[in-house]
C-alpha cells in the first residue's frame, strides 16, 4: 500500500512536470521576459567577443531566455559592431523591425532605425537609409533624445552627398553641430564632446574633399573649442584628446599645402610630429597623407613601408582600406620622385586586389544570402515544432492512466539509477582532484624550473634529471601560452618553437606524461573543457567543444574514455553540486 502511494505521487508529479514543461513552448505569448543582465552583457561583448556572443545567443534562443524580437535585435548588433557584416545584420534588424515587439520598446526601436540607416547606407541604398533617418529623427524627438536625433542627421547628410545634394548634405550636418553644441554646453561629458568632434570632422572632411578651403578653414575656432572641451572633460581616455588633434591637424596641414600655404603647412606638420598619438607605429599613418601633399615623397615612402609591414603582420591586406589610402598614397609617392616602373608595380597590385576583392564580396554576398535563408528555415522549423508540441498537449491530456503507469516503472528504474549515479558523483570527485592536482604540480613545475636556473650547470646533472627538465619546460610552454587550443598544433609545430631532438619526442612524453603526444594535448583540451564548463555554465557543450578545440565527437567520445560519463552527467553535477561553505 505504501509503494503504492508512492507510485501514485510520483506519476502526479510526472504529470506536473510534463505540462510545465509542455507550457514553457505553446507560442510566442508564453516565451519568458527578456533577462535585462543578459541583454547587456551582450551589448558589452558585441565588438570585441562577437562569436562568444553570437554562441550565447543561440543558446538563449533554443531555450527560449529571449524573445524573437530581442534575438534578432541583438544579432543586428553583433554582426553590424562585431564583424562588420552589414547585409546579414540588415537582414537581422529587419526581422526584428517588423517584429510587432519593437513598438512596444521605443528607445531599442530608436537603436535599431539607427543602425538600419548606417546599415542601408553602407551597403549603397541611399535612398532606404534616408526613410530610416526619417522616422528615426520622428522617435528621437519623441524621446527627446538629442544625440540620436544629431546622429541620424550626419547619416542623412552622408547619403545626401552621395547622391550629389552637397548644399542640403551640409545643411543637415550642421544641424548635427548645433544639436551637439547644444547638448555639450548642457552636459559636458566626454562622449557627448567626442560626439560633436565626430560630426565636425565629418563636414571638414566633406569640405576638403569639396576643395572649399574657406569654408574649412572657418570651422578652426569650434573645432579647437571641441578639443579644448574634450580634453578638460572627466572620464577620457588616455590618447583620445591628442588622437583627435592630430587627425584635424593632418586635415588642415593638407590644405594648407593644397593653397600653397608651405609655411602654415610646415608648422602643422611639426605639430603632428610633436604630437604623441602621431608617433605611435599605429597611428603613423597620420603624417604620410601630408608628406605627399608637401612633395616630401621619399619621408611619405619610409613611413609608408612601416605601415606596411605592420599591417601584413596584424591584419588580412586584401581590403578596400589597404587598396585605398595605403597603396593609393604609395602610387603617388612613387610618382611624385618619377619612379615609373615601382610606380607601375603598385597599380598591378591595386588592380589584382580589387579583383580579388570583387570576388570575395561575391562569394560573401552569397553565404550571407545563404545564411539568412538558413535562419528562415529555422524560423519555420521552430513554428513547426511549436505546433507539434501543441498536439503533444492534446495526446497527454488524456494520456494520464499512462503516466501513472509510466511513474511505476520509474520507481524501479529510479532504483538502479542511484548506482549510476553515485559512481558518476565519484567520479566528478576524482575529476576535481585530478584538475587540482594538475594545477598544482604546473604550480610546482614552474618553481622546480626556477631554483633548477640557481643550480650548478647542466652539464653536471644526469641525463635523467635533464630530460625531465626538457619536458618540464616543453610542458610550461605548452600549458602557460595554451597552445594546444590552437586547431593546427602539432609536433612539427612544437619543434619550431622549442629545441627537443627528434629521437627523444615520442619517449620523452612516455616517460614524463604517461601517454602520447596526441593523447597528452587532448587531454589538455579535456581539462580545459572541464574549466569552461565550470566558469560557463550558460554555453552549450558544442560550443564549450569549439572552445576546446575539439570537434562534437572528438569531445563526447574522449570524455567518456578519460572519465567513465558523459559530459552532460558532468554538467548536471557541476550545476547541482553543493556550495562548500568553507571554500
Amino acid at each position: 500500500m505504501k509503494r503504492f502511494r508512492t507510485c501514485l505521487t510520483l506519476a502526479a508529479f510526472a504529470i506536473a512536470v510534463l505540462f510545465a514543461g509542455c507550457s514553457k513552448h505553446t507560442g510566442k505569448d508564453n516565451v519568458r521576459q527578456a533577462d535585462i543582465g543578459f541583454i547587456a552583457h551582450i551589448q558589452e561583448i558585441a565588438i570585441t567577443r562577437p562569436e562568444e556572443a553570437l554562441a550565447l545567443l543561440d543558446t538563449a534562443e533554443s531555450r527560449h531566455r529571449l524573445s524573437a524580437f530581442d534575438i534578432n535585435d541583438l544579432r543586428s548588433l553583433v554582426y553590424h559592431n562585431g564583424l562588420s557584416r552589414y547585409k546579414t545584420a540588415l537582414a537581422y534588424a529587419r526581422k526584428a523591425y517588423n517584429d510587432p515587439e519593437a513598438k512596444k520598446k521605443p528607445k531599442r526601436l530608436l537603436s535599431l532605425v539607427s543602425i538600419m540607416a548606417d546599415e542601408a547606407h553602407t551597403n549603397g541604398d541611399y535612398a532606404g537609409s534616408i526613410r530610416y533617418c526619417t522616422e528615426g529623427l520622428d522617435l528621437a524627438r519623441k524621446l527627446e533624445n538629442r544625440t540620436y536625433e544629431a546622429g541620424l542627421n550626419v547619416t542623412w547628410g552622408l547619403n545626401l552627398m552621395e547622391m550629389g545634394q552637397y548644399d542640403e548634405a551640409f545643411r543637415h550636418i550642421d544641424m548635427a553641430i548645433g544639436i551637439l553644441d547644444k547638448e555639450v554646453r548642457k552636459n559636458p561629458r566626454y562622449h557627448a564632446w567626442d560626439e560633436l568632434l565626430y560630426a565636425l570632422g565629418m563636414k571638414l572632411s566633406l569640405l576638403w574633399d569639396k576643395d572649399r578651403y574657406e569654408e574649412a578653414i572657418t570651422m578652426k575656432p569650434l573645432i579647437e573649442e571641441a578639443l579644448q572641451g574634450l580634453k578638460k572633460s572627466d572620464g577620457i581616455p588616455d590618447g583620445l584628446a591628442d588622437m583627435r588633434k592630430a587627425e584635424t591637424d593632418a586635415i588642415y596641414c593638407c590644405i594648407a599645402y593644397a593653397t600653397s600655404d608651405r609655411t602654415e603647412g610646415d608648422r602643422l606638420y611639426r605639430q603632428i610630429e610633436a604630437n604623441p598619438a602621431s608617433s605611435a607605429p599605429e597611428k603613423e599613418y597620420i603624417r604620410i597623407l601630408c608628406l605627399n601633399m608637401a612633395g616630401r615623397h621619399q619621408e611619405a615612402l619610409h613611413y609608408i613601408r612601416r605601415e606596411k609591414e605592420m599591417l601584413r603582420a596584424s591584419t588580412d591586406t586584401v581590403n578596400w582600406d589597404y587598396i585605398n589610402p595605403h597603396l593609393q598614397s604609395e602610387l603617388e609617392a612613387y610618382q611624385g620622385i618619377g619612379d615609373w616602373k615601382s610606380a607601375s608595380r603598385v597599380q598591378s597590385m591595386m588592380l589584382a586586389l580589387t579583383d580579388s576583392l570583387r570576388q570575395r564580396e561575391r562569394t560573401r554576398d552569397a553565404l550571407e544570402l545563404a545564411e539568412i535563408y538558413n535562419s528562415s528555415e529555422q524560423a519555420l522549423q521552430i513554428e513547426r515544432q511549436a505546433n507539434k508540441i501543441r498536439r503533444h498537449n492534446i495526446f497527454f491530456a488524456f494520456g494520464i492512466p499512462a503516466f501513472i503507469l509510466l511513474a511505476a516503472i520509474l520507481v524501479y528504474v529510479l532504483k538502479s539509477r542511484r548506482i549510476i549515479e553515485r559512481k558518476n558523483d565519484a567520479m566528478k570527485k576524482a575529476i576535481d582532484e585530478l584538475i587540482a592536482c594538475k594545477d598544482g604540480l604546473f604550480e610546482k613545475q614552474e618553481e622546480n624550473m626556477r631554483l633548477r636556473e640557481k643550480l650548478e650547470s647542466s652539464d653536471r646533472q644526469s641525463d635523467q634529471e635533464k630530460d625531465r627538465m626538457l619536458f618540464e619546460h616543453v610542458n610550461h610552454e605548452i600549458v602557460s601560452r595554451k597552445l594546444y587550443l590552437q586547431s593546427d598544433f602539432s609536433k612539427k609545430e612544437l619543434l619550431k618553437g622549442v629545441h627537443i631532438p627528434a629521437n627523444k619526442f615520442a619517449s620523452l612524453f612516455r616517460e614524463f606524461a604517461g601517454c602520447s603526444f596526441s593523447q597528452y594535448i587532448q587531454d589538455l583540451r579535456l581539462d580545459y573543457a572541464i574549466r569552461l564548463m565550470r566558469e560557463q555554465p550558460q554555453w552549450t557543450l558544442d560550443a564549450i567543444a569549439k572552445e576546446a578545440s575539439m570537434s562534437n565527437g572528438a569531445f563526447y567520445s574522449q570524455f567518456q574514455k578519460k572519465y567513465g560519463m558523459k559530459p552532460s552527467e558532468f554538467r548536471k553535477r557541476e550545476l547541482f553540486a553543493p556550495i562548500d561553505k568553507n571554500d
